[in-house]
């Protein structure tokens, strides 16, 4: 019989008042299904009470259960618990930030909390494939925008086009997840990390110290399915994604600021800019001085990758999505400053940890590039 944890349950039940109370938003009753939100607070702050008066032994429900010895069952039903556990604790201390503030609109803020909460136990008991956004709804769909065409069949908006587009929320949020990741620290830190997610988009990755890198996912449903695939790995092959001497650990659930909210429509900001104009890389402008002037305004370690495809198509990906809009709006001035620059349409593309980039030129576009050691195809 499989061992049925404390937390586990809570996350069962905060899934289900989460799924009622977007039953209730469906058939437009706002009203209780906010106040479903608010109650889940208060749900989480009782167990966080109780939670903490009770030992780790202590975690398994009904000890009447007969319950046999640890097996591989168990086992990974027990590493499993250790995902739920971080996520349970991250929880827990935005909860003690939600205490300290005023709940905004009307309480849909407080609403999103059931949602986490559910996801953990999605992450326990799904495959990755069937992970939903941690939302009640989209962000409304921008139609008109101007779209321009890039060398890997993407269509992205001008994000220019879209300066003065609200931000702010009137709808239950979605959660943003946090990962660090422990081990040392390589010169291509950025690439090794990023080269071996493919959940979901990321907003930033920032090398914390020499031993730890943060890494923060729009979505904390992707930081999940994240940590929980890396854990897997580890009971397969005795290491993760990222080798022997790495830990992975789910470290906060966080709401959503202006950044996140940018990745959403109409926006939709990633860390990654293509760049399309016919002969670009011609006449005056070679691939080393679009790439100089990238890192001028980037700054050092806030890049990536560059690549440039064919004469006319190119793309950089960057360490947040803030650095991305920043190189944007440069070249955004520099199309009607410099000439080099004229007509380069330069536009937001997704995230190569969303969606995978197959980095080829035009005279090689059967096989991958050989002086790139990017792993992740390998680690799927």
């Amino acid at each position: 019989m499989a061992m049925y944890t404390i937390d586990g349950a809570m996350a069962e039940a905060l899934g289900h008042l989460n799924r009622i109370a977007c039953h209730f938003r469906k058939h437009e009753q706002h009203k209780p299904a906010n106040e479903l939100g608010k109650l889940s607070i208060m749900i989480v702050n009782a167990f966080s009470e109780g939670i903490e008066r009770i030992p780790d032994s202590d975690y398994v429900l009904d000890d009447s259960l007969p319950i046999r010895n640890m097996g591989a069952e168990n086992q990974q039903i027990m590493r499993h618990d250790t995902i739920q556990k971080q996520a349970v604790a991250a929880l827990m201390n935005e909860v003690e930030k939600e205490n300290k503030e005023p709940v905004r609109g009307h309480g849909n803020r407080a609403g999103s909390w059931a949602q986490v909460a559910g996801s953990m136990a999605k992450v326990q008991g799904q495959p990755k494939e069937t992970l939903h956004y941690l939302s009640p709804m989209s962000m409304s769909s921008v139609s008109g925008s101007k779209q321009s065409h890039s060398i890997d069949g993407e269509n992205g908006a001008r994000a220019m086009d879209f300066s003065g587009a609200p931000l702010s929320p009137e709808i239950a949020e979605a959660k943003a997840g946090v990962v660090r990741i422990y081990g040392r620290v390589s010169r291509e830190a950025i690439r090794f990390v990023t080269t071996r997610i493919h959940e979901g988009p990321l907003q930033e990755i920032r090398v914390e110290t020499n031993e730890r890198t943060r890494v923060t996912f729009q979505y904390a449903s992707h930081a999940l399915a994240f940590v929980k695939s890396n854990q897997e790995m580890e009971e397969m092959l005795g290491y993760g994604r990222f080798g022997t001497g790495y830990t992975v650990e789910m470290a906060e659930i966080i709401d959503w600021n202006d950044e996140h909210r940018r990745m959403n429509q109409p926006i939709r900001e990633r860390r990654r800019l293509s760049f399309a104009r016919k002969r670009l890389f011609a006449d005056n402008m070679s691939p080393e001085k679009w790439k100089a002037d990238i890192r001028a305004v980037a700054g050092l370690g806030n890049i990536d990758f560059l690549w440039v495809f064919n004469s006319g198509n190119a793309t950089a990906v960057f360490t947040s999505t803030a650095v991305a809009r920043r190189v944007l709006e440069a070249f955004n001035k520099w199309k009607d400053t410099r000439a080099v620059y004229s007509g380069v349409s330069v536009t937001y593309s997704s995230d190569p940890c969303e969606k995978e980039l197959v980095l080829v030129k035009d005279t090689a576009r059967s096989s991958f590039a050989k002086n790139l050691n990017f792993a992740k195809k390998s680690m799927r």
